[in-house]
């Protein structure tokens, strides 16, 4: 509690009591610091160039003194100078706010709001005012429309919105919560790869949670449960010679190994696993495959077949089926520019 028989802050308020009257100053707490907006920081022109003349009808709202005035104007002055702004921005604002009163600014005037002007509302990057210069440069088009030019009476409304910065992607954290321990009566599926049960393919891929490659040494832990119906989905399909092929699928997994066995039937050479298979006359029956990895979007979002091909590509280098050791003949990197 404070208590002070003269003064009390309030929010941004000093009020202050002389003799029977009150009257505001403006107030700041001891750990303020100069937070204004950069002026090189990359933000609408107009945005920056508003600034300083709406902190300083602040200001004129709050102080009733004039010399409380000026001596605020002053220090907000050198504040929006030491963060870059140049002068003749801060004597344009000066000179409009001294041409309005303090009564006019502590008048509440209601928004005069268009109910027929189109707001075009876009992403702010620094091509940004460039769109807004090429619509307003072919306006005239909509307007030479008889019809157009009734449903669009005046020139749109260009506002901008904030775009995810490096804040919203670093700051926030995204651990997982600590795992609740709780006896049920069933226990927990494990990660693994599954039959569905209910397919064709089913005869084609076995139960484990992992597997080990023989040329790499490297275990293989399967990460989700993956069954024939599971999408997005990281595959491993091997042959009776020991060599793999990697691929990736968004659909169901059943689906994906149905056209490889089509492709093996049909002795398409197009594809690097048929044309494999029917080189060295591989019974199509000595298809064996498993899902190695379902793959999900991360909490901060992102592009999910995008992020299915980067994990092909994991999946190509670390388990070495890149041709001539493996049935992989492409290496596309472009997914991690």
């Amino acid at each position: 509690m404070e208590y002070n028989d003269k003064r009390l802050s309030f929010l941004d308020l000093w009020i202050i009591r002389e003799g029977t009257r009150l009257y505001t100053d403006l107030y700041k707490k001891p750990t303020a610091r100069n937070s204004l907006l950069r002026a090189d920081s990359d933000h609408p022109l107009p945005l920056k160039n508003s600034l300083p003349f709406s902190q300083f009808c602040r200001l004129k709202r709050i102080c009733q003194k004039p010399e409380d005035l000026t001596k605020n104007l002053t220090n907000m002055k050198n504040n929006f100078r030491s963060r870059g702004y140049k002068n003749s921005v801060l004597n344009d604002a000066t000179t409009k706010i001294n041409e309005i009163s303090r009564a006019d600014l502590l008048k509440n005037r209601p928004k005069e709001k268009s109910n027929r002007r189109v707001i075009l509302t876009s992403e702010y990057c620094r091509s940004s005012r460039h769109l807004k210069d090429i619509v307003m440069k072919h306006w005239h088009i909509l307007e030479s429309d008889d019809q157009l030019k009734k449903v669009f009476s005046e020139r749109p409304l260009v506002v901008y919105k904030r775009g995810r910065n490096l804040r919203d992607q670093l700051v926030h954290s995204y651990l997982p919560p600590d795992p609740i321990v709780s006896q049920t009566m069933f226990t927990p599926i494990p990660d693994g790869n599954r039959r569905c049960g209910n397919c064709t393919q089913c005869n084609y891929t076995y139960k484990c949670n992992n597997n080990n490659n023989n040329k790499t040494l490297l275990e293989i832990k399967i990460k989700g449960i993956i069954s024939c119906s599971t999408k997005y989905v990281i595959y491993l399909i091997t042959c009776p010679c020991g060599k793999s092929y990697v691929g990736k699928t968004s659909r169901s997994l059943k689906t994906r190994i149905a056209e490889h066995r089509s492709t093996i039937r049909c002795r398409n050479l197009n594809y690097p696993a048929a044309a494999h298979f029917v080189e060295f006359n591989h019974p199509i029956s000595s298809l064996k495959y498993i899902g190695i990895e379902k793959v999900s979007l991360p909490p901060r979002g992102g592009d999910l077949e995008n992020l299915l091909s980067k994990r092909e590509h994991y999946w190509i280098y670390h388990l070495k089926t890149l041709t001539p050791h493996g049935l992989n003949v492409e290496y596309d990197l472009r997914c991690f520019l």
